[in-house]
């Protein structure tokens, strides 16, 4: 039992630390996007464009690596996907022409796409007795790496520009591939595989049609929620310096606040663990279509400072408890087709919204598209509501 405890441990520690680094892969080029804009003469269109291919190659990869994860070593996915997002951004950060850019960065897409819904069915699997402490913690990880990111690519980006903030960025990925790729990974239980969970032997597909209607309902609720966040997240930096008017390092300080605010994560998946983890998505994700309106006003500096603070914490609220009412809905908690089908379907409903944003922007002006965009939130939360009174949500309110 020891022996266990100290595998699981390790397991824990590995897998927050691949977190941290595997979303820096997802925001630093958002963060970079400003000086990209002006290198490249990009229209907030184009911009939105290229955000949005990179999400889409996640989202296609995302379905085809988690479902891959049921026949294949979940270790070598991970550890290969870490050294292709890393040599993409390398060479994104070292390519002297444009294609060579965006060549590269669609490489690091293909790589950055194997991380989450792997990890996620093996945390599923490895951590069964309090999961939503054990969401909290590995997204934690995640929100202090790209904290830091931000922080120190504002000092990057007036040192070494955006080409070096995507070179640094490419570096940590290293080191994390190898990590994984060792031949008997720390977490790994006696054999050096890893135990479906129960029911799991029957395949992928028959867990994805156990899933059934409930969680294609609840997808397109959770896709409404994403495709407001991840325009924020991704344009922040953008609207920021273009109609704020920040430096764009001073830009990248301020956008940093909303992944401290994320730091609350912890203490929403202890709180995900004793309630009813659909009335704590309801809580979390109900206040950030107030936010993301509150921010799109003329505040001064700063009164814009905290409401960023507070979007970030309850964005990242939303996380563990609804991996725990995804793993609920889902015949199989732990099987990475579920997963992989989820977070695809999800990340391509964010891949859209940074282009449909980009083209509302060129229109009518980043202002007015930031306010819009507080309306899909607000769609999401309501259909949340609907469905916590359906036969699907009866048993998620005990």
């Amino acid at each position: 039992m020891a022996g266990m405890g100290r595998r699981l441990s390790s397991f824990g520690f590995l897998s927050s630390l691949g977190h941290g680094v595997n979303d820096l892969y997802f925001f630093a080029l958002p963060m970079v996007l400003p000086l990209l804009l002006k290198e490249y003469a990009l229209s907030y269109r184009l911009a939105g464009l290229v955000l949005a291919s990179y999400l889409g190659i996640v989202a296609i990869f995302s379905y085809l690596f988690g479902r891959g994860s049921d026949r294949f070593s979940p270790w070598i996915l991970i550890g290969g996907g870490f050294l292709l997002a890393s040599m993409g951004f390398l060479g994104a950060g070292l390519s002297p022409a444009r294609a060579g850019v965006l060549s590269s960065l669609a490489a690091a897409a293909v790589g950055a796409a194997t991380f989450h819904p792997v990890i996620y069915s093996l945390i599923a699997r490895l951590e069964p007795v309090r999961p939503g402490r054990a969401f909290g913690s590995f997204e934690l990880y995640g929100g202090l790496a790209i904290l830091a990111m931000y922080l120190a690519g504002g000092l990057l980006l007036s040192w070494m520009g955006w080409r070096g903030v995507l070179a640094a960025v490419g570096v940590p990925g290293l080191a994390m591939g190898l990590l994984f790729l060792r031949p008997a990974p720390a977490a790994a239980p006696a054999g050096g595989k890893v135990q479906a969970p129960a029911g799991a032997g029957a395949g992928p597909e028959r867990g994805l049609r156990g899933a059934g209607a409930g969680l294609v309902f609840f997808l397109v609720a959770s896709g409404l929620r994403f495709l407001t966040t991840t325009a924020v997240t991704n344009f922040l930096p953008t609207y920021l310096a273009m109609d704020r008017q920040l430096p764009p390092s001073l830009a990248a300080y301020v956008s940093g606040l909303v992944f401290a605010g994320g730091a609350a994560v912890v203490w929403w998946g202890a709180v995900a663990d004793r309630g009813p983890p659909l009335t704590v998505l309801l809580l979390a994700s109900g206040a950030l279509a107030p936010l993301v309106f509150v921010f799109s006003l003329r505040l001064p500096f700063w009164a814009i400072l905290p409401v960023l603070f507070l979007f970030g914490a309850f964005n990242g609220g939303c996380g563990p408890a609804q991996n725990l009412v995804l793993s609920a809905l889902g015949s199989r908690a732990g099987s990475g087709a579920v997963f992989g089908l989820l977070l695809a379907v999800i990340s391509l409903i964010g891949a859209l919204s940074p282009a449909l944003f980009g083209l509302l922007a060129d229109h009518l002006g980043l202002e007015t598209t930031m306010r819009l965009f507080a309306l899909p939130a607000l769609a999401g939360w309501l259909l949340l509501l609907v469905f916590q009174r359906t036969s699907w949500g009866l048993p998620l309110r005990r």
